[in-house]
């Protein structure tokens, strides 16, 4: 992975408790700009670095806990979208054959069994078929840096997004902060895999995620179909999928117990701390799938070994880039990181 130098330059910061020259502020510690090397006498004890007369910043202080994120701006980069959301029940435009250059379609579901359908012909449940969306295509939190899921991709636009060739793909989408996203997952990143093409996604509009209870679109007819027994022995109603407001959906956390308790994780997570925002702005990239989503889907593009891997554990901590100038590995890491960059 190709990192940005300002990310570079801050992984350069002592994990350890060091001594900090300058600069002579209160908050020196967020952003010190001069630390005193190892072989300093300032640097041997916290009473040494202030018998110098500077300040001794500690590894759990407080002061040194904020990080400022360093959004990725490399070629590879698109900037400057921003995502919805949607949850409609129906057949993803990717289970059908001849979409996208892949081993094989996404998978879709029988809706009355849950089951996975082999076969790519049977028809939408949307379109009175029984082919659905499948209930473990709901986003999940991987680790409180990095979430997953499953997304439709816009059929044009000025970021390479082109619609049907794009099925199967992955992209890493990083929460920026350019409108829509929490501020507290900012630099944080979400990895999907287009498995449906949203026709009404276009200009700087990039993907509509897939998120129960975020608003069904015109297509509101599949959920009950699929879901039909309500709670205590009654029906859904097609309100209860999306708290009434097909575009949006459920306004707060309260309206997900309305939905089959197949879908309520993936409500929940858009309330907690992986997103909790509405309609965020991200900068993405291609990225080769991760297995954790083809076993979902089943499907792999037929090119996915010229991307780049990622590593989901490596997020730990809050995401690459939104710790990205809190202080982390060491400064010798951070040349070894730079020369194999």
């Amino acid at each position: 992975m190709r990192l940005p130098l300002a990310v570079l330059a801050a992984l350069a910061r002592p994990v350890a408790p060091y001594c900090c020259f300058y600069p002579e502020t209160a908050s020196r510690c967020v952003n010190c700009q001069s630390i005193a090397e190892d072989s300093n006498y300032c640097a041997a004890s916290e009473t040494k670095c202030n018998e110098c007369g500077h300040v001794w910043c500690a590894a759990n202080d407080d002061s040194t806990a904020a990080a400022t994120p360093v959004l990725p701006d490399g070629p590879e980069w698109q900037l400057g979208t921003y995502t919805t959301r949607y949850w409609d029940c129906c057949k993803p435009s990717c289970a059908w054959n001849s979409k996208g250059d892949v081993d094989r379609p996404v998978l879709a579901c029988e809706a009355e069994t849950g089951e996975v359908l082999t076969d790519a012909n049977v028809a939408s449940v949307c379109d009175g078929g029984t082919a659905a969306s499948c209930a473990s295509n709901q986003p999940w939190t991987y680790n409180d840096g990095v979430s997953l899921g499953f997304a439709a991709a816009s059929v044009g636009g000025n970021h390479g997004l082109n619609g049907d060739e794009n099925c199967g793909q992955c992209y890493e989408l990083v929460w920026s902060d350019e409108g829509g996203a929490h501020p507290d997952i900012v630099g944080k990143s979400h990895i999907i895999q287009v498995t449906n093409i949203g026709y009404d996604v276009t200009g700087d509009h990039s993907f509509d995620l897939q998120i129960p209870g975020g608003g069904q679109g015109i297509f509101d007819t599949g959920c009950v179909r699929q879901f039909p027994g309500g709670l205590f022995g009654g029906y859904y109603s097609t309100d209860d999928f999306d708290c009434g407001v097909r575009y949006g959906g459920c306004a707060d956390e309260t309206g997900c117990s309305r939905l089959p308790s197949e879908l309520r994780p993936g409500c929940e997570w858009r309330f907690g701390d992986s997103y909790r925002s509405d309609n965020p702005y991200v900068r993405f990239r291609r990225v080769r799938c991760p297995a954790e989503l083809v076993e979902i889907s089943g499907s792999t593009p037929r090119d996915d070994d010229e991307y780049e891997a990622v590593d989901l554990d490596a997020y730990a901590g809050g995401g690459l880039y939104s710790r990205a100038l809190g202080r982390t590995p060491g400064f010798a890491l951070a040349l070894f990181l730079g020369g194999l960059m």
